[in-house]
């Protein structure tokens, strides 16, 4: 092997020279420019998500690389798929990527091993186009450590409870649950006779399970570290995951223990569902007539309230830029670009999307008329839902991913039939040994 590998690095220069040598004879043959140009151009490559936010995105991309005249190539791909490759890419040092999209729980983790560039010298140098004032703050503040910018947000959402007027209306319930006392007694009312109370996911991981189990958890006065220690095994952790539990083992349809959240919103969409709890986004997709059998029939309001009050859901992605990429102005222009008032805008009224980051695609009259779900309120509630979501709902630390996912599976195992507290001991054993 120590001979083989000089002699493959030997062949590959020579044919690499042979080949600059027929291309510069070309060249000098051909008296055209073309090539000088091309050779100048940039193209920039960036990893998305398969999300709504990057649907219409993908059709307005000409216009930008015709005014910029920057060529970018979008790698679509689903939510797991996509974060798996960045990560991989990241931690490599590969400049396979000069834009990634990045998950609010794991830019702690990319910035303090110096992954992703702080963009704070590129927002300032752009700061009359990019208007930070107009952005949501809290999901700014999300993609941000220590007072330092490491990614500005392409979509936000919160969680809230999206419920069936319909079926309330034929139980002859009023008004939707303000509590969890209240949660438990309509999901039971509206259950039986082929129709179900609730929908919540139950497929485990970190970003999907556990991402709604929070809320309960954070509302039944749940502290995720205490001492700088993990704290998941408490009387708090244990009564949100008796209630998850409860839910879904009794009033939510067959199989609802292994849902993600496209399998939640599918339920609501069929009619059979009374209730879910889940991201605020949904709201576009449940009103499509054409693909959905409760277009105009739903309701929206807060989460309901735990011990400790309510605790809706932040969460954010941003477009981030790696540290070893070749092409940061460029990509920069792209980020800024992607993300302006225009676009964003663009893109909500054209597309269905209910995720913008933008106060003024909220507050435009045009974003108002199209989505004036439940007489407007849905934009209310999602905006105070937003507004009242912490940075924090779930720990941002280095240390997420795993514990996140630990207790994925615990919470999985107690759908499964397992007793909550001792499926949380076993995943506080464990999760410990990710803090030594």
């Amino acid at each position: 092997m120590k001979l083989f590998k000089p002699l493959i690095s030997g062949f590959v220069i020579s044919l690499l020279l042979f080949t600059i040598a027929c291309s510069t004879n070309n060249d000098s043959n051909s008296g055209s420019s073309d090539t000088t140009e091309e050779s100048e151009q940039v193209t920039i490559n960036a990893a998305v998500q398969k999300h709504t936010a990057i649907d219409t995105l993908e059709k307005l991309l000409p216009e930008f690389e015709e005014k910029t005249g920057i060529n970018v190539n979008l790698e679509v791909l689903p939510q797991e798929e996509m974060e798996t490759k960045v990560e991989m890419a990241l931690a490599s040092d590969s400049d396979q990527y000069d834009v990634v999209m990045v998950d609010q729980m794991f830019v702690p983790q990319y910035a303090r091993t110096g992954w992703i560039e702080d963009l704070s010298p590129y927002i300032e140098e752009y700061s009359n186009e990019l208007n930070m004032d107009d952005f949501m703050q809290g999901f700014v503040d999300a993609l941000s450590v220590e007072g330092k910018i490491y990614g500005l947000p392409v979509y936000g959402e919160s969680t809230i409870l999206m419920y069936n007027k319909e079926m309330f209306e034929e139980k002859g319930i009023d008004n939707p649950p303000a509590t969890f006392e209240e949660l438990k007694e309509v999901a039971e009312k509206l259950t039986g006779d082929g129709q179900y109370g609730i929908a919540l996911r139950g497929q485990r991981g970190q970003g999907m399970n556990v991402y709604i189990w929070a809320g309960f958890y954070n509302a039944f006065g749940g502290q995720w570290l205490k001492d700088g220690q993990p704290d998941l095994n408490s009387e708090a952790a244990i009564e949100a995951t008796q209630l998850y539990q409860d839910l879904i083992t009794n009033y939510a349809p067959e199989g609802a223990a292994t849902y993600s959240w496209d399998q939640v919103q599918l339920a609501m969409q069929q009619g059979t569902v009374g209730m879910v709890i889940d991201a605020t986004n949904f709201a576009t997709r449940l009103e499509d007539e054409e693909n959905s059998n409760v277009g105009g029939k739903i309701g929206y309001a807060l989460i309901p309230e735990g011990p400790e009050g309510s605790s809706p859901s932040s969460a954010t992605r941003g477009f981030s830029i790696p540290t070893v990429s070749k092409h940061k102005e460029e990509a920069f222009q792209f980020i800024e670009w992607a993300l302006s008032e225009d676009v964003q805008l663009q893109s909500a009224l054209e597309g269905q999307r209910g995720d913008a980051t933008r106060i003024s695609v909220w507050e435009s009259e045009e974003f108002k008329e199209r989505n004036n779900y439940d007489g407007g309120k849905w934009i209310d509630v999602a905006i105070e839902s937003m507004n009242q979501a912490k940075a924090d709902y779930r720990p941002r630390i280095p240390e997420w991913r795993n514990m996140g996912d630990r207790l994925g599976i615990a919470i999985s195992e107690a759908l499964a039939g397992k007793d909550p507290k001792q499926a949380l001991d076993e995943a506080q054993k464990e999760i410990n040994g990710y803090f030594e």
